[in-house]
């Protein structure tokens, strides 16, 4: 069963992934997900986000089973990802087996 979303973990998930990304400016592919995050991001930070989305509907999360953002570890993209994914997912939402195997490292 999906739990209901916490607004105020959401919001903090959603900043610190943008604070993340932004790191990372010259990485085509870092900025490629904040462009296709920035509308779910905004929504999140401004408490639009009522429901748990599915996975689906979170933009990114096949690139992590592909390794595409490994290499950006310090601040670590993979992990700023799965924090947001989880939360906008209510809380037991759980990125792709492939991503959650690069997530963790193994």
């Amino acid at each position: 069963m999906t739990q209901a979303i916490d607004p105020i973990k959401l919001k903090a998930a959603a900043e610190r992934l943008a604070w993340v990304l932004k790191q990372y400016p010259r990485s085509d592919e870092v900025q490629g997900l904040l462009r296709a995050l920035w509308p779910l991001l905004e929504d999140a930070r401004a408490g639009r986000v009522r429901e748990p989305l599915d996975g689906e509907s979170i933009p990114g999360a096949c690139n992590f089973g592909d390794g595409v953002y490994a290499p950006y570890k310090h601040p670590d993209v993979d992990e700023a990802y799965a924090a947001f994914y989880r939360e906008i997912g209510g809380r037991e939402a759980r990125l792709p087996a492939r991503a959650r195997t690069r997530a963790s490292g193994r």
